[in-house]
């Protein structure tokens, strides 16, 4: 029986020694830019003292080259065999085009920011992720001309909602550690943000194509 018992213990410890070595962790930076489409969302604005702006189907243009705070997406990962953890940040930019006369500005061009933590996987050659988190906006608007903008928050940066995302991505190696690729991702978001005297809820649903580069660490 004791030697049975030493017998179980040499073939676990054997087994631990040459189990399958599991990949080492990789980091890989991402940088990439593109545009959006965006689907018409219903849009909100309250103002104390005014009656309620709505607009059932409000429309929005990305402008995505037209500031100084281009669109722009940034990721930073860790990969461990085919599965990875990420942080992202999506600079996306909302220019609202159907403006009611009530509106002399609506933009949300220093950012729609969508900032998510996102899971990955490599299955064959194509990327699939989803990712959740938060919005965060610095909206500029005037709204029955009383302006709004770099106000409250963090230099005009207001935590204002919640965020999801759905990602294809297709990589192609320029060498062993720098790669290009292309991606699609659509996005669901809820943001409320502040206007002068009121607030606006600004729900916006997007697709996404961005092109960008990577270097695998």
């Amino acid at each position: 029986m004791k030697k049975n018992k030493h017998l179980l213990i040499i073939l676990i410890l054997g087994t631990l020694m040459f189990k399958p070595r599991i990949t080492d962790a990789q980091w890989v930076f991402q940088l990439g830019s593109g545009s959006a489409y965006n689907f018409t969302t219903p849009l909100e604005i309250r103002q104390d003292g005014e009656e309620d702006i709505n607009i059932s189907s409000a429309r929005y243009d990305t402008k995505a080259f037209s500031t100084f705070a281009w669109y722009y997406d940034m990721r930073i990962a860790i990969w461990k065999d085919s599965h990875a953890w990420e942080f992202e940040t999506h600079h996306h930019k909302l220019h609202l085009d159907n403006r009611p006369d009530e509106v002399q500005r609506f933009v949300i061009s220093h950012g729609y920011n969508l900032n998510t933590i996102n899971s990955a996987w490599l299955i064959n050659t194509f990327i699939y992720r989803l990712g959740l988190g938060i919005v965060i906006t610095h909206p500029e608007t005037t709204v029955r001309n009383k302006e709004y903008n770099d106000k409250g928050g963090i230099n005009g940066f207001h935590l204002s909602g919640v965020t999801a995302q759905a990602a294809l991505e297709k990589r192609f190696s320029v060498t062993e550690k720098i790669f290009i690729y292309l991606e699609t991702k659509l996005t669901a978001s809820y943001a409320k943000i502040p206007v002068e005297d009121g607030d606006a809820s600004v729900p916006n649903a997007a697709i996404h194509g961005i092109f960008g580069t990577g270097y695998s660490f």
